[in-house]
């Protein structure tokens, strides 16, 4: 393969421009501001030409000039925050960009916060998370310890959440984790620890005992994601010359061990890169419909083929854009300098570089001519889709396309379609049933005795093996007793763990608890009877209660209900009492007899005499 060539971008240059912020959309990167030439300026870079323009907007006052910054998309909207102006004051307003009308407004901002730079902002579910950065006070600067959130929808400022203090670092979402690395802490020094923050729970989570080791000669840095993957790209010194280099590592974050990227021959010697980002380009069409292959993070953006040969001319697009570079290294992936058209390309995730391949820089010099594309795939790292087999096998139970069999639940006239192929790897029951020649097998239908919520949800585990958290607790821990009957133990402890976490309150222990006793759950009727007993006064005013010792302690009683209440009664300290506290009473809503707030003893009484 030949060297990756850089290709030279056209149009308004950004000459003595650095520290901008950058905005990814679609196949375009937004960069606003900027210092040197302090700046508050918005540029775009169509990725399909490598073409720069300064958007001219229609309406409202831009953000004042500013650089180390940021701006993020949210809602075809480019939020603006922060930043340093050209006197090193640093700023605390929110500017908003609307990509749609080329407006700027401010809103109306509840709450305060303090004026940062170098701090790094990121958008999740309607909410942006803004991370440490550079303050300064009357007496001195100092880092801020601390992640603020902005409400997007009522613009307003949370209190301050505590974090590790950092400035210059790098978060990157994935999932609903933020992974905050590197940068440098309170003291100034430049540190490259990683720690992540679940933003569903606010809370803050150290890795240590990483492999591999990554050393940044300077904070500035950039990270990105790929699936389940940390990318970060920046500088740092040769193991033995000491030289600065470029460097590329990718952390698993699974393993949580570092790779390091062979891209030092891709990067060329004496170039300088100053902003690095990930494209994902979109999959072609298929059938008319776009199907979404990239993980949830991965961004829609690229036109630009960097692994494919130039076609003819006949084929080629109109424009052009120049490239620049020369022949090398047989060690790195090809990368045309000429635009290429996006439904000839994979969904490969490419690696952007902008900076500059000139030799010589004379001062100023324009940090952002050049862009180098590098597949990722050629570097041995691949984006796997997510898989689709559980929703592509849940389509098929009830579908009478293909089908061959059907089974009847009790007192429903609706047949479930499914299929004998399926329901006889899944279902030993059902294997052994058409291997023994049993009349359901000629007929190719067979009834079971439970309710149809109750049958279709044991069917879709079969199908799907997976358990709706969201079904009704009583369809969970009828399917828990089906689980047991039938030998399906990953089945079983599914419902048992959507009944703890879920389920399990005052108005359904006690069906949770006798569940778990016929389905022979040791763990969950163990937790469900420890629960009885905190909540007992609550849980004797429920039906379920009163049912349990109604049908448990009458003569005609079932076998499961009398074991039921014989197994809760068996677990009561021979101490254990029951203690009225002055004030309670009992009403006759309660169920417990007649007379509104009469006093006496609880019915029934708790004793081991049935």
């Amino acid at each position: 393969m030949k060297f990756a060539k850089p290709c030279t971008t056209t149009g308004q240059n950004l000459v003595g421009l650095w520290r901008p912020s950058f905005t990814r959309v679609d196949q375009k990167l937004y960069l606003f501001g900027g210092g040197g030439h302090v700046t508050n300026d918005l540029h775009v870079l169509d990725l399909s030409t490598m073409h720069w323009e300064c958007v001219l907007t229609k309406e409202g006052v831009p953000p004042t000039k500013r650089y180390g910054h940021t701006a993020v998309l949210w809602n075809q909207h480019i939020i603006v925050f922060g930043g340093s102006n050209e006197y090193d004051e640093y700023r605390d307003d929110v500017i908003v960009f609307s990509l749609q009308n080329r407006t700027w407004s401010r809103p109306e901002i509840r709450g305060e916060v303090p004026a940062r730079y170098l701090h790094s902002a990121t958008v999740y579910k309607n909410k942006m998370y803004v991370y440490g950065g550079f303050a300064k006070n009357s007496k001195c600067t100092y880092v801020l310890e601390e992640m603020r959130i902005l409400n997007l929808e009522t613009w307003t400022w949370s209190d301050a959440h505590a974090v590790p203090a950092r400035y210059n670092h790098s978060a990157c979402l994935i999932g609903t984790k933020l992974w905050v690395y590197a940068g440098k802490d309170e003291q100034g020094r430049t540190v490259s620890d990683l720690h992540s923050i679940d933003l569903t729970t606010l809370r803050v989570l150290p890795h240590t005992g990483i492999t591999g080791k990554v050393v940044m000669l300077k904070s500035q840095h950039f990270s990105e994601a790929i699936g389940n993957q940390l990318v970060v790209f920046g500088k740092y010194p040769h193991e033995v010359t000491q030289q600065s280099l470029y460097g590329l590592w990718i952390l698993d974050l699974e393993q949580l061990g570092w790779r390091k990227l062979d891209l030092d021959q891709c990067l060329g010697e004496g170039m300088v890169w100053n902003y690095f980002t990930i494209v994902t380009k979109k999959p072609p069409q298929q059938g008319g419909h776009r199907r979404q292959l990239s993980s949830p993070q991965a961004h829609d953006a690229m036109i630009v083929d960097p692994t494919r040969r130039l076609r003819s001319s006949s084929n080629q697009s109109s424009g052009s854009v120049h490239s620049s570079g020369g022949e090398g290294d047989d060690n790195c992936p090809v990368v045309e300098s000429e635009m290429m058209d996006l439904e000839d390309c994979g969904s490969a995730p490419s690696l952007i570089f902008l900076g500059n391949t000139e030799k010589e820089r004379p001062q100023p010099y324009d940090h952002f001519r050049d862009v180098l594309s590098i597949n990722v795939e050629y570097l041995g790292v691949f984006q796997i889709p997510p898989s689709t087999l559980q929703s592509q096998m849940g389509m098929m139970l009830d579908n009478d396309e293909f089908s061959d069999f059907t089974i009847n639940a009790q007192g429903s006239t609706r047949p479930i379609h499914v299929h004998r192929m399926v329901l006889s790897s899944r279902w030993p029951h059902f294997r052994n049933m058409h291997a023994s020649g049993m009349i359901e097998s000629t007929r190719a239908t067979m009834t079971l005795p439970e309710p149809y919520a109750v049958v279709y949800a044991f069917l879709q585990f079969l199908y799907t093996d997976t358990v709706d958290i969201d079904l009704d607790y009583m369809v969970v821990s009828d399917v828990l007793i089906m689980a047991n009957m039938y030998l399906l133990e990953r089945l079983k402890k599914l419902c048992a763990s959507i009944l703890h976490e879920h389920h399990l309150q005052v108005d359904t222990c006690v069906r949770i608890f006798q569940a778990s006793h016929v389905s022979q759950e040791y763990g969950l009727k163990k937790l469900s009877q420890e629960f009885m007993f905190r909540n007992l006064g609550a849980v004797m005013k429920t039906e379920d209660w009163m049912l349990m010792w109604t049908l448990g302690g009458s003569e005609g009683a079932t076998g499961e209900h009398r074991a039921a209440l014989e197994e809760f009664i068996d677990s009561i300290p021979e101490e254990g009492s029951l203690e009225v506290m002055p004030g309670s009473s009992r009403r006759s809503s309660d169920g417990y007899g007649q007379g509104s707030d009469s006093m006496g003893p609880f019915e029934p009484t708790l004793h081991k005499d049935l």
